[in-house]
């Protein structure tokens, strides 16, 4: 009977041996590859796709024929253990390769054993298949590496130190990655001052070693202690000048105490040390553009653009120039890139964007039509959409409407907004109000959609409508800003209901003091309550903030009633001449001055 019994696990054996690291429909258990998702989530934490960097499937067999070799005994726990994986059981597979490993005295099953244990998260197991795989493979990094991890979490600190010596002198890596690796594998501890403990007591074995200093300073940093970060910092500084790498780590660790402004101090002290260091300068232009230091920040990039004609920095300096409001000078940047081959598609961008504030409609269909791929591909589209509508080619706008894909509900609903926004621009309210609701039928309770329709509403004089979509909106968002500022502004304007109105206002206002359009409503909503001073200041605020002819068109008017004549005329005049074809102002002049 032990004789045929023998005979069937050799059997076996040939079919198992055979079956390693193949890639066929009946994969062999790794951790790589559990049996189901459902058990890759429950043994790990997190969802399968991020279970792969876990562990790694050993090509061909995981049995390396050394050690007592193949006795029966251990390839019966060998497929035991594999079976056991492959059906998700994975506390009965690390139980069984440890077996083997113990049994077999082979590193490639120590090494299996140990990785297995790590991703069921079986610490104990996981440190007694690693004490076995170290003893058979002395001279493996990655063994001492594990083991250390394993020794740390049960707090051994000087096992633990003992091997992350010998992971230092064993790796095939540079000092700089070996030390940053353990700063990779202490940062996933528990215990973070045990963890920075481990690190100083290594690093002290290394005083002259910059790239443990670095690696220090990265660890504290993680583990939010700043101040022993930023005196590793200097440390790894004062043993290799002009490292870029450490350069921005001390600037990085300055902001995470609050001293911005000496971190840009000091950098701009390095670049004196080191002015032909380009890469530093593009981080201390970034990070001037992060301190809203606009113009400093744009000679910074210049200096990268004159010394490598960076279109990186190209690009940097049009985005400036554009946000500075010097025009002409985006406008010559981007057209330069626009004849390059990096970011040419944000370049034709914003040479839209440029010529539609210009209002050259013409010309900035023509840069968006450029736009082919990347971020601003849809919206290019939708700007055309829009731009076509303001030129009144109302079919050739809906015929671009028809011709993009979407391939997003957002999309979707953006797409719906801009062809009823063609469609109001041109008064075809009743087109426009058909357009939302088709798409509130494709995609009920969207609040833009309910937004816009209800605008659409209040063009066509159906007040009640425009209100109780406005109020389903706030229903479904109480902290919608725009739509709390729209209903006030549509109960103060439009009907009897001036304090619940402007309970609403109040709220918008409390969410965005700053917005001209809500201060504006503010107004409004004091004029309508007989409060001519208020609504005068607020008013005038609003007008300071944004030019705009309806505040103009409210402005006068108060101020008409107030008394203030003149200035209503000059104020009406003034933005007349601007917008000679507004329809709230137009009716404001004809009402007070016909």
């Amino acid at each position: 009977m032990q004789k045929i019994r023998n005979s069937l696990i050799l059997a076996f054996a040939a079919l198992f041996l055979a079956n390693c690291g193949t890639t066929s429909a009946q994969k062999p258990f790794t951790a790589d590859n559990l049996s189901t998702p459902q058990a890759q989530r429950k043994a790990s934490g997190q969802p399968a796709s991020s279970a792969k960097k876990s562990t790694t499937s050993l090509q061909g067999s995981i049995f390396s024929h050394k050690g007592n070799g193949l006795t029966p005994e251990v390839l019966q726990y060998l497929m035991v253990a594999e079976i056991a994986g492959q059906r998700g059981k994975l506390g009965v597979a690390v139980a069984n390769y440890l077996q083997a490993a113990k049994l077999s005295q082979d590193a490639a099953v120590a090494e299996r054993a140990s990785r297995i244990a790590i991703f069921a998260r079986q610490d104990k197991a996981a440190l007694e298949a690693g004490r076995i795989w170290v003893k058979l493979a002395p001279e493996s990094a990655e063994a001492h590496q594990i083991i250390a991890a394993m020794l740390v979490r049960v707090g051994d600190i000087e096992g633990a130190l003992k091997h992350f010596e010998n992971v230092l002198s064993l790796s095939k890596k540079s000092e700089q990655k070996t030390f940053m690796l353990i700063t990779s594998l202490l940062g996933k501890q528990r215990d973070k001052s045990i963890a920075l403990d481990i690190m100083k007591r290594l690093i002290d074995k290394h005083p002259d070693s910059a790239d443990a200093q670095y690696a220090y300073a990265n660890l504290a940093l993680l583990t939010k202690e700043y101040e022993t970060a930023n005196q590793a910092v200097d440390k790894a500084l004062a043993l290799k000048k002009g490292w870029n790498e450490a350069a921005v780590l001390k600037a990085t660790i300055l902001h995470r105490l609050g001293r911005d402004d000496e971190g840009l101090v000091w950098l701009e002290k390095q670049l004196q040390q080191q002015p032909g260091n380009h890469k530093l300068r593009l981080y201390y232009a970034r990070k001037l553009v992060d301190a809203k230091k606009y113009p400093l920040a744009y000679k910074e990039f210049s200096k990268v653009y004159a010394a490598n004609r960076s279109q990186t920095a190209l690009y940097a300096m049009g985005l400036l120039a554009n946000r500075m409001d010097k025009i002409e000078l985006a406008e010559k940047h981007f057209v330069r890139l626009a004849n390059s081959t990096e970011h040419k598609n944000e370049a034709n961008f914003y040479l839209g964007q440029i010529k539609e504030k210009q209002k050259d409609f013409v010309k900035a269909i023509d840069w968006y039509s450029k736009v082919q791929t990347g971020v601003y591909a849809f919206e290019s589209r939708l700007r055309i959409i829009i731009l076509l509508g303001k030129q009144g080619k109302v079919s050739q706008a809906r015929e671009q409407v028809r011709n993009i894909r979407v391939n997003k509900p957002e999309e979707q609903v953006r797409l719906y907004i801009a062809e009823g926004e063609v469609l109001r621009e041109n008064k075809m309210y009743q087109e426009a109000l058909e357009l939302y609701t088709d798409g509130l039928n494709a995609i009920p309770d969207n609040l833009d959609l309910i937004y816009a329709r209800a605008l659409v509403y209040e063009k066509l004089n159906k007040i009640d409508e425009a209100i109780s979509d406005l109020r389903h909106v706030v229903k479904l968002d109480p902290q919608n800003i725009q739509s709390l500022n729209a209903l006030g502004y549509t109960l103060v304007d439009k009907t009897d209901k001036v304090y619940e109105g402007m309970e609403y206002i109040k709220q918008a206002y409390q969410l965005r003091p700053t917005d001209p359009a809500i201060i504006d409503s503010m107004g409004w909503a004091y004029y309508r309550l007989g409060k001519l001073d208020k609504a005068v200041t607020f008013l005038k605020r609003a007008f300071n903030l944004f030019n705009d002819p309806e505040v103009a068109a409210h402005l006068g008017e108060v101020l008409w009633m107030r008394g203030d004549k003149e200035e209503a005329q000059r104020i009406w005049k003034n933005s007349l001449r601007d917008t000679p074809k507004h329809d709230t102002l137009l009716n404001a002049i004809k009402r007070f001055m016909p």
